[in-house]
């Protein structure tokens, strides 16, 4: 059960921070500016593919990874784009 909780509260998390990173708001935001590696989706993906690398992540969490990744490639793409 403590696997499973972690595993829920990390997804949470990550999901948050996504979404934060993906907002305007958060791209005009200076206050994070010693968190430099965090503002990168790469950084979270890693995260992800870390928590899914554990034997036990209940299968709804891995269903919600998956939805996060594909956000975090849509990301990337257009960040690529941007450049």
């Amino acid at each position: 059960m403590l696997a499973r909780d972690y595993a829920e509260r990390e997804l949470s998390h990550i999901q948050r921070m996504v979404a934060l990173l993906d907002s305007e708001a958060y791209a005009d935001d200076v206050s994070m500016s010693g968190a430099g590696r965090v503002r990168h989706p790469s950084y979270w993906r890693g995260r992800i593919e870390e928590l899914l690398s554990a034997p036990d992540v209940p299968r709804h969490v891995r269903k919600l990874s998956e939805a996060v990744l594909a956000k975090i490639d849509a990301m990337e793409m257009r960040f690529a784009t941007m450049k």
